[in-house]
């Protein structure tokens, strides 16, 4: 590990896709903590305790919009087990939901793996336009979002970070795909146009 077995540095990993489903669709997908352990690469166990969920009203702006707006931001939290045999490890998550245009996921400090981990998930709607010409309301146009997820992690010990960080990062990259296949197992192979 570069830099001794001091203190583990942090990894970050940012993606970006389009999907072709709604914005309502993909963030419902995501805040599905309950269901991760079911499609999320790795993940052996995911608890939402219900008991937590707190709704605020809260003003957001949400990116490209050119003022805030109020919103129900509603918030929880869970208990993920992640890895494979024979390292698994469990921690706990402060979800925050924005809807319908993020989810942030911080993991509570002083237990667990990390030192440090937040993932954000960030949905806006793609409107396109083939003619460069603004779209034609009365034509039906395919739904789509561009997703973008990004996290940063450092681990809490060195020996975890030496056994952890390349499958950790195999995972991370292969979360979009993942969210993805979802959304096709949920609501269907969207139709081309």
């Amino acid at each position: 590990m570069p830099g001794g077995m001091g203190r583990p540095r942090m990894q970050t990993f940012r993606e970006s896709q389009e999907f072709p489903y709604t914005r309502k669709q993909v963030f419902e997908v995501v805040a599905d903590v309950d269901r991760y352990s079911e499609f999320v690469p790795m993940c052996a166990n995911s608890t939402v305790f219900h008991s937590s969920w707190r709704t605020e009203n809260v003003v957001s702006r949400e990116p490209g919009l050119p003022h805030p707006t109020t919103i129900d931001q509603r918030s929880v939290q869970a208990e993920l087990a992640v890895g494979y045999p024979p390292f698994r490890e469990r921690y706990m998550s402060n979800v925050v939901l924005e809807q319908p245009w993020r989810i942030t996921a911080t993991a509570v400090p002083g237990g667990g793996i990390f030192t440090h981990m937040c993932t954000i998930w960030e949905f806006a709607e793609v409107v396109a336009s083939t003619t460069g010409l603004p779209a034609n309301p009365f034509v039906q146009q395919a739904a789509r979002t561009k997703v973008s997820f990004s996290i940063e992690y450092a681990f809490a010990s060195p020996l975890h970070a030496q056994a952890a960080s390349l499958v950790f990062d195999k995972m991370a990259r292969s979360n979009m795909a993942a969210y993805l296949a979802r959304c096709q197992q949920l609501y269907g192979t969207p139709v081309r146009q």
